[in-house]
């Protein structure tokens, strides 16, 4: 089951912070902040590859340059955040909406979605709205209410026949494949697609990528 599921019944833990601001930030430590900023939340283990990294997250919370949360379940999960969360169902949606920005690995600018739509992602001059859908999220509308948009990328932790439905260009991502290193969309009826290179950049991770929805 994906960490991202709302099917792992997680409980919230808030972490206060002692707002002690440190001496100063490193290069890491800002391009974390400026991260958190654009995509709202990350897990650590999505953010620090090492333990030296964790703890300069949990430095960043006590000094009130993040929010920092508990994900309580099975295995929990630390969180580090630009802003406030109640519930494990919004923090969750924005986790995995993360884990596709770290996939995509390409220079974006990010702005708030609204309805369904949780972000829209700009990249190279065009606009990626993304419906972010977890288990028991209804989806009998779904084609109805994104028809009007020109393109959509789908989050979901399924594939669902309503899928097949959508009339505009759609690829959906899956938290299996989100989460693996076999990354793909999935276009309406099941076929994967990879990611077109391209060697004019390369991304974070050094996977040359451009996404294209047409």
């Amino acid at each position: 089951m994906s960490p991202f599921s709302t099917r792992q019944n997680y409980t919230l833990k808030t972490f206060f912070n002692d707002v002690r601001t440190p001496n100063n930030i490193t290069t890491w430590e800002r391009e974390t902040l400026s991260f958190l900023s654009q995509v709202g939340a990350a897990a650590y283990f999505q953010l620090a590859s090492n333990n030296k990294q964790r703890d300069k997250l949990e430095a960043l919370g006590r000094a009130g340059l993040c929010q920092r949360y508990l994900l309580q379940g099975e295995k929990n999960i630390k969180i580090a955040s630009s802003k406030l969360y109640k519930e494990p169902s919004s923090l969750l949606r924005t986790l995995v909406f993360t884990q596709l920005v770290k996939q995509l690995s390409v220079p974006m600018e990010i702005t708030p979605g609204e309805g369904i739509i949780h972000a829209v992602i700009h990249i190279n001059d065009q606009s990626f709205p993304v419906a972010v859908l977890r288990h028991n999220d209804s989806v009998s509308l779904l084609p109805f209410m994104v028809r009007n948009y020109n393109r959509l990328i789908i989050i979901s932790e399924d594939y669902h026949p309503e899928f097949d439905k959508i009339t505009i260009p759609v690829r959906i991502a899956l938290d299996e494949a989100l989460l693996s290193n076999d990354f793909h969309f999935l276009l309406p009826g099941g076929r994967r697609e990879y990611l077109r290179k391209t060697q004019d950049y390369k991304g974070r991770a050094g996977k040359p990528t451009v996404l294209i929805v047409e």
